[in-house]
């Protein structure tokens, strides 16, 4: 493992993504931050990627439409 990929958080991988939902052919999921989701491989799984989102973040994503505007 580089030391680069070690500094990544395990907490920022697929396995722990808002993003990724069960299904497709391997075992693995599918990952729905594209238009057509696609199959995360075996490579990315465990270290994750650039548009890793937690559960929280993903849920005001969704309820807000993309835009929270705060008031001051």
């Amino acid at each position: 493992m580089k030391p680069k990929d070690q500094k990544k958080s395990k907490a920022s991988s697929c396995w722990n993504c808002a993003l990724r939902k069960k299904g497709g052919i391997n075992a693995f999921g599918i990952c729905t931050w594209f238009d057509k989701p696609k199959e995360i491989p075996s490579n990315i799984i465990d270290k994750g990627c650039k548009f890793w989102r937690d559960e929280f973040a993903q849920e005001v994503i969704e309820r807000f439409d993309g835009e929270l505007i705060i008031r001051r």
